[in-house]
């Protein structure tokens, strides 16, 4: 269940229901698709190793290798926050919107890797883009955790609400 889920009538049936896997299929999917992205990052930075000689476990001494090992800490770094406003923007609002902003940050991040094995200044667009999909992740479960706090503490149907007043459903 979720915000926008039009099974949602009552506030008990919210915390009692389970989640089902075709609930949360297209976050997984999102998941994964992340999970081989950033294996990529790894083989990429593994191979630039390579390429310009940087015995292992150095991680500087050449600049372009450590453009492309900074690339691939930075998506480390992003990992558990992606992660965690993927998933409760998917849970608390609705799996759609959410998996959408996943796969554009999947996106901006490759722009990001990309830009950045060319100079520092070429990683801006994709690291702005990645940005604002994590805020809209973290707004979506925002908005959603704020109606269900609503909603179990109140009683009112915010969602239900704006619907009757404003799109006369």
């Amino acid at each position: 269940m979720s915000f926008l889920d039009p099974r949602t009538k009552s506030h008990f049936l919210t915390l009692i229901m389970p989640v089902e896997l075709k609930d949360v299929a297209l976050l997984a999917g999102v998941s994964v698709a992340h999970s081989w992205q950033l294996i990529r990052f790894a083989r990429r930075v593994g191979a630039a190793r390579g390429k310009f000689k940087v015995e292992f476990p150095a991680t500087t001494g050449n600049e372009d290798f450590e453009r492309y090992y900074r690339a691939q800490m930075n998506a480390l770094e992003f990992y558990p926050i992606f992660s965690t406003t993927l998933w409760m923007g998917g849970l608390f609002f609705h799996q759609v919107p959410a998996a959408i902003a996943g796969v554009i940050y999947i996106y901006a991040r490759n722009k990001y890797f990309d830009g950045y094995i060319i100079s520092v200044k070429d990683r801006i667009p994709g690291f702005k883009l990645s940005v604002n999909c994590l805020k809209s992740l973290f707004l979506m479960f925002v908005l959603g955790a704020g109606h269900m706090a609503v909603e179990n503490f109140t009683g009112i149907n915010i969602r239900e609400q704006y619907l009757q007043q404003y799109l006369k459903f």
